[in-house]
């Protein structure tokens, strides 16, 4: 193989490498960057508590509907109510999926060894830990 083609090779190459780091990196830039610096399933929007969700469930309501003055008085009530609703079902799922955790780790333990069943285990306490927060 000639020195060219080497070079003709390697270009190609970082060429690609570059064009995949820019096709997975750009779009969540992007998308920060339309949201005012915060993108709507961000973490920091999730993780906070419930007046965070409610206040991004109303906002997000608001932009959609673009309400006037008189309407968005109406829309309030109900936009509180919804927000409760889903903290309600959000509760519900996550003491169902602690459930399902503790059921797997009960069938599992006859099945894994010691090492298997202590690494389980920290995923476990750490999705917990996840699931309480929402």
């Amino acid at each position: 193989m000639t020195s060219e083609r080497k070079k003709a090779i390697a270009t190609l190459s970082a060429t690609l490498i570059v064009g995949i780091l820019i096709g997975v990196l750009v779009p969540g830039f992007v998308g920060r960057f339309r949201e005012g610096g915060r993108h709507p399933m961000d973490e920091r929007g999730r993780g906070r508590g419930g007046d965070d969700k409610k206040a991004w469930f109303t906002h997000t309501i608001y932009k959609i509907v673009k309400p006037d003055s008189a309407q968005a008085q109406k829309i309030m009530p109900i936009t509180e109510w919804a927000s409760q609703q889903v903290e309600q079902v959000e509760n519900t799922s996550n003491q169902q999926l602690i459930k399902i955790m503790d059921s797997v780790k009960v069938k599992l333990k006859p099945i894994i060894t010691e090492e298997q069943l202590k690494r389980l285990n920290g995923f476990s306490e750490r999705a917990k830990g996840h699931w309480r927060k929402h």
